[in-house]
């Protein structure tokens, strides 16, 4: 039906008009559909990209946020195990920068190393990726848990019988490992521990974390006892390191100042399963053993072990849980002689294994591509180097030799340019300032210092010595790369001194250094289609999996609605039909009263609905959600005025045919009213479909929530992905009703204006 008639529509105004009304309906259904859109783009996003309100998600055609997102799963979004297993190199996943190049040789030794030792790790050498999240079911997570169920056929009460577990549902049944090369982990082996044991040796290799102690060694121990301050530490120790990543965890007790921070390392915080003892060590540990249970039979009994004597205890049997585990840790904290210590792990067997490819240390820095071949590879850093001490000391140093127009400045300098002119000024006086330096300052917080050298003498020269002092925030102007080529090779001679000197190169085999940024990239690119999909649909599985596997919100929802509809086609007509055709005296009052209902928000009529209920003992029941909503006082009111539009002769006419009241009311009104039933049953529906306050309210009880109470819910304990992902599925059904009975809305609104 047309807003304007064909006549109207001759006129110029008129149709200026019509094409006005149509724009402004159009805008106003922009304004509607774009939140909606921005509602559905969320629903895909993790944490990592959740701020970003961007109508397509930008992992969809961005190498690098999809990379992104896969390291904040594969890590657990456990930012410290990243930091860590990076050795700082990024302070948070939005920081991580995809490799430039792959290392090919470095990732195929690798590769081939784990299989060949794969079989050789335990629970104490990797973590699982993707294993548990705040607020999201992941993959691993996932996997588990469908193990568990087809283990014992989804029956969960079996599960907690085989287990001595007690899980209330099946999203409870999971495991988290944490902080495992801490000496707080251990592995007991009983209740879910036992197969989820069985769980990480099946694992597929890309879903092991492979944890690096050097990376734990430096986040534990270096970088806190230095605050991140890699210059003071070299200072400390009386080192060279260019960057946190050369430094390694070594084996053995190394000599010089770094010893003290190794022992500490070593005797409180690194996990024992990672500790072993030389041969001098273990019999001083057999002597702690005889010196505490003075006698075999004592240990066994406390160990509950069979030892005919001393001499059988090895390094294996020492590292179990309980008491012999115990005693291990006293004897490593208290009593071991640092010297007698051997370490352990992964990183400290590949670099053996490297040890005996290659003939020598430059045939793996060859192999491995480390370091410049010439001057002419070297890239000028146009900004601050994050990771490398030695080269940003040198840009400083460049940037001093440097014509000032090459260099430009950052807004980001504000504060430490504010800090700089209230040394210089004290009171920092903005008219004096001003008129020395041809500024405008208005204010402290308006105070940015120029992107390029002020015109201004004064400013000019402030602005330079202000350069010279942070060195941050500085920008060098591409041009001059040529001479930060001549730069270097004037201050260094040689390539091989400057990648010595950067720290590019491997010194020794035991310094090898594994580059774990380039092997979760070589998993992220050989299964990025997998990835993809897993990013693409989790938010979705968890929604549905909480639906369709947790309670019966779908079942009680499908059963409220339909009794809703039901209660609505039944009460409300029969009021409305016997005040059009009998014509109390009190009509009019009962049509106010009901009116008067719809001036009241239902969180009013809540309490003494709940009274009511509570008292009939009517709670947790469909008698509950039903009955407070049975007659509609707009339903009723609607209603009573479609039936008095009906003419009298058809009654009357009935009457004289020898028709009943129930005859006239089915045959008749109700026969004529099937458009307005219509809109009464789809306003019954989306009025039963969106109740949650009052649905949760009179049914909390679990086996009686509906969808919405299980929604809201998922949203108290999910992250906003998934929150926006049971929004689109909670939205899908009215959407659907919107579209397929479109039609009966219309009709329902034109058929009474026409009667």
């Amino acid at each position: 039906m047309g807003i304007i008639g064909k006549v109207g529509r001759k006129s110029l105004r008129v149709r200026s008009l019509n094409t006005g009304i149509h724009i402004a309906l159009i805008l106003g259904g922009i304004t509607m559909i774009y939140p909606f859109l921005i509602m559905i783009s969320a629903s895909f996003k993790g944490k990592v990209d959740s701020v970003r309100l961007d109508l397509v998600p930008q992992y969809f055609y961005s190498e690098e946020m999809l990379f992104k997102k896969y390291i904040e799963s594969r890590f657990n979004e456990e930012i410290s195990l990243f930091s860590a297993q990076y050795k700082h190199m990024f302070y948070a996943v939005d920081y991580l920068k995809i490799p430039e190049k792959l290392n090919e040789n470095f990732v195929s030794d690798w590769n081939g190393f784990i299989n060949l030792n794969e079989d050789k790790y335990d629970e104490f050498d990797f973590a699982v990726s993707e294993q548990f999240s705040r607020g999201v079911y992941t993959y691993n997570e996932r996997a588990f848990r469908e193990k568990m169920s087809d283990e014992v056929d989804g029956d969960l009460s079996a599960l907690n019988a085989k287990y001595g577990i007690s899980a209330p549902a099946w999203e409870d049944v999971r495991e988290e490992s944490k902080e495992i090369l801490t000496r707080s982990f251990t592995s007991d082996r009983s209740g879910m521990l036992v197969p989820y044991d069985r769980f990480r040796k099946e694992l597929h290799p890309r879903h092991k974390i492979w944890l690096s102690a050097d990376g734990h060694y430096i986040s534990r121990e270096l970088f806190t006892a230095f605050k991140g301050d890699l210059s003071a530490l070299n200072d400390s120790l009386g080192t060279s390191y260019a960057s946190w990543d050369n430094i390694v965890l070594s084996s053995t007790i190394p000599d010089g100042p770094e010893a003290e921070y190794w022992t500490h390392y070593v005797k409180k915080t690194l996990n024992v399963h990672r500790i072993g003892l030389n041969n001098a060590g273990f019999e001083k540990f057999r002597s702690f053993l005889k010196d505490k249970y003075p006698g075999i039979s004592l240990l066994n009994g406390v160990w509950e072990s069979k030892f005919a004597d001393y001499g059988e205890i090895g390094i294996s049997e020492a590292r179990l849980n309980g008491a012999p585990l115990l005693d291990y840790i006293f004897f490593i904290e208290n009593m071991s002689d640092p010297a007698d210590i051997i370490l352990s792990g992964i990183e400290f067997d590949y670099r053996d294994f490297l040890k005996e490819k290659y003939s020598g240390i430059d045939e793996l820095n060859r192999a491995y591509h480390n370091g410049y071949a010439t001057f002419a590879d070297v890239t000028l850093p146009e900004t601050e180097p994050e990771n490398n001490v030695v080269e940003n000391h040198d840009r400083i140093e460049f940037i001093e030799t440097l014509d000032p127009s090459l260099l430009r400045l950052s807004h980001s300098a504000q504060f430490d340019y504010i800090e700089f002119l209230k040394e210089k000024y004290v009171t920092l006086d903005l008219e004096k300032i001003n008129r020395e330096l041809g500024t405008d300052f208005d204010s402290e917080i308006n105070i940015y210092p120029p992107s390029e050298i002020p015109v201004n003498n004064n400013h000019a020269k402030l602005w330079k010595e202000f350069i010279m002092k942070i060195g941050r925030f500085v920008i060098i102007d591409k041009s001059a790369a040529p001479e930060w080529k001549r730069f270097l090779e004037n201050k260094y001679v040689d390539i091989a001194s400057l990648n010595r000197q950067y720290g590019l190169l491997f010194p020794s085999f035991g310094r090898a250094r594994i580059d774990f940024v380039q092997l979760d990239y070589d998993i992220f690119k050989k299964y990025k289609s997998e990835i993809f999909k897993e990013q693409l649909t989790r938010n979705y599985i968890m929604v549905l999996d909480e639906m369709l596997n947790n309670g019966r919100a779908i079942m009680n929802t499908l059963i409220y609605c339909l009794l809703a509809i039901l209660t609505a086609v039944i009460v409300n007509p029969l009021a409305a039909y016997a005040m059009s055709r009998f014509r109390l005296k009190s009509n009019y009052k009962i049509i106010l009263v009901l009116m008067l209902t719809m001036a009241f928000p239902p969180m009013v009529m809540g309490i003494p609905n709940f009274l009511i209920l509570k008292n009939l003992n009517l709670l947790n029941t469909f008698w509950a959600l039903i009955l407070p909503g049975a007659a509609d006082g707009y339903f009723i009111f609607l209603l009573k005025g479609f039936f008095d539009s009906l003419p009298k002769e058809l009654f009357e006419s009935a009457t004289v045919d020898g028709a009943g009241e129930v005859t006239i009311f089915t045959r008749i009104a109700m026969s004529l009213s099937k458009p307005i039933m219509a809109v009464i049953a789809l306003g019954a529906f989306n009025g039963a479909y969106r109740n949650f306050m009052f649905a949760f309210i009179v049914c909390q009880d679990q086996s009686m929530w509906t969808m919405m109470v299980h929604i809201y819910q998922l949203m108290q304990r999910s992250s906003a992905g998934v929150g926006y992902a049971a929004l689109v599925i909670a939205a899908i059904p009215t959407f659907a009703v919107f579209i397929f009975f479109q039609n009966i809305i219309i009709k329902g609104i034109v058929v009474p204006t026409e009667k």
